[in-house]
């Protein structure tokens, strides 16, 4: 193929050329300002576009300011609620270490992948498990350096194990909170910190299909409120909260029916089920985190089709002492 190229004679005169050619008085000299200014305008729109979409996307936080450097645990991180606490933590910036018993190799894999530079410990522990609670945060702390958010969400459905359920529902939020103290309190040369524990709407109003596991989540919402009183947190810098979800979709429903000790009552189980309006497990663990971000001792919130509902957790008994 021939290439033909302009000698530097021939571009001189032709621009020479243009030089002398009258400009049409449609076709004003154009500045390079409107130019740039244009150029911001669209970089500012482009800017609003990607900010509303990380704004709709799931799996980012906005208040990641609030938890970048943070270490944070949870209990029951291996999936469900848990797993996208654990996952939205890491989005927003803090290290995280999950314990639970279950093992989740996969998105194990997936969450150190997508946060390479982050530190992410995963450690197979049953809570029940009291000693191994203890000697589990003990390494994080010698891991991590310092603790600075507890989401405890272990827990399991099985009213017919009766002993499991207790154990690991209220026992597993005892264990994580009390081993959580030591570490966290001021007291011990901690920072103080935040600790959320999960509970569940049953825990606030009962339904007779689930006795056992409503008592776990009613005691949880006890034990949680005595430790988010101010004195506590004068001595600790500790705050504690209190989240009830309702109907979330887990695998607490997966042969809920086989779970109830009541089995005359399966029909009218169904029936309720069917009935119960479900959320997202990403619904409930972005809220979550916002309680983390309110940071409100004692504070007990309902999660209900994405929203955080205060509870207003007013006194019943008149004939208590005095506070000290």
């Amino acid at each position: 193929m021939t290439r033909y190229r302009m000698t530097s004679d021939y571009n001189t005169k032709q621009r020479a050329y243009k030089s002398r050619m009258p400009r049409p008085e449609s076709q004003p000299v154009q500045s390079r300002q409107p130019k740039r200014l244009d150029l911001v305008v669209k970089l500012y729109r482009s800017i609003r576009v990607i900010l509303k979409q990380r704004t709709a996307d799931p799996q980012v936080t906005t208040g990641a300011m609030a938890f970048r450097g943070k270490n944070a645990v949870v209990t029951g991180g291996a999936g469900g609620i848990g797993l996208q606490v654990a996952r939205q933590l890491l989005v927003a910036g803090a290290g995280v270490a999950i314990i639970d018993i279950q093992d989740n190799l996969e998105e194990f894999v997936k969450l150190r992948a997508a946060h390479p530079t982050q530190s992410v410990m995963i450690i197979k522990m049953d809570v029940a498990n009291k000693k191994g609670v203890e000697a589990t945060y003990e390494e994080i702390k010698k891991t991590f350096g310092s603790i600075d958010i507890v989401v405890n969400v272990a827990g399991i459905f099985n009213d017919k194990d009766v002993q499991r359920t207790l154990l690991v529902n209220l026992g597993g939020i005892i264990n994580s909170s009390l081993s959580a103290l030591q570490y966290m309190s001021k007291e011990h040369g901690g920072n103080g910190g935040i600790v959320v524990n999960m509970s569940s709407v049953v825990g606030l109003d009962p339904m007779f299909i689930i006795p056992v596991y409503g008592a776990t989540k009613a005691g949880i919402i006890s034990f949680t409120r005595c430790l988010g009183n101010d004195k506590f947190y004068q001595r600790s810098g500790i705050r504690f909260a209190t989240v009830c979800p309702g109907a979330t979709m887990t695998d607490m429903f997966t042969n809920f029916t086989e779970k109830i000790i009541f089995p005359e009552t399966s029909d009218e189980t169904y029936k309720i089920l069917d009935r119960l309006s479900k959320q997202s497990v990403t619904d409930v663990a972005r809220c979550i985190l916002n309680v983390l971000e309110k940071e409100k001792n004692g504070a007990v919130y309902v999660i209900e089709g994405k929203r955080i509902i205060p509870i207003d957790m007013k006194p019943h008994w008149t004939g208590k002492e005095p506070a000290l």
